[in-house]
């Protein structure tokens, strides 16, 4: 009788031991499986953000090159875009290139992630010649020098609030006004008019 005694000792502390481990190798894979799924979307998020941001920076590069086309191009013009430090949590750098077509001028912006080396490219069409430049992320200033005829961006942290875009005056805003009056169904809106 006594050696199915230690037998049932044996089998309990085996029986923990191997619940242990079994309970030690599925929170492990677990914990494995999720930071694989968080990096994957935050490479996602990153990349959606990028795509963003260098599209707004060649909207904003459209606009001021066709104002400065449009006008006699004796004066100088600056323009802020306000764009965020970090994506995703990471650090990236703005990149612009000569251009490679000359007629249209087509130039391309490239954004880069720090850790992740994600980048996204687009291409941008002006009229202008645009001064190849690279910059950390966060907000742009875009400026055309008559003296050169170019455009150029510069880092706008540090520029002065006099930069950015003059504001309108009342009778430059557009008008906003609307009826508030909602007609309800089953009513006449006319005044005077029945139900």
């Amino acid at each position: 009788m006594r050696a199915s005694k230690r037998n049932r000792g044996v089998s309990t502390t085996l029986g923990y031991v191997l619940t242990l481990s079994i309970t030690a190798v599925l929170v492990s894979g677990l914990l494995i499986g999720t930071g694989q799924y968080v990096d994957d979307q935050r490479r996602q998020v990153a990349d959606r953000e990028l795509s963003v941001l260098s599209e707004r920076i060649a909207a904003r590069t459209a606009d001021i090159d066709r104002m400065v086309r449009a006008g006699d191009g004796t004066n100088e013009v600056r323009v802020r875009i306000d764009l965020p430090r970090t994506v995703a949590g990471e650090s990236y750098r703005i990149e612009v290139s000569e251009p490679t077509v000359t007629t249209p001028r087509t130039h391309d912006i490239m954004l880069t992630t720090g850790q992740t080396d994600q980048a996204v490219t687009v291409s941008l069409r002006t009229g202008l010649d645009i001064e190849a430049a690279s910059l950390s992320g966060g907000n742009l200033v875009v400026v055309y020098n008559p003296a050169d005829g170019r455009l150029s961006f510069e880092s706008g942290d540090t520029v002065s609030p006099a930069v950015l875009a003059p504001s309108l005056t009342p009778s430059q805003r557009p008008s906003l006004t609307r009826s508030l009056t909602p007609s309800l169904p089953g009513r006449s809106s006319v005044p005077g008019g029945g139900v």
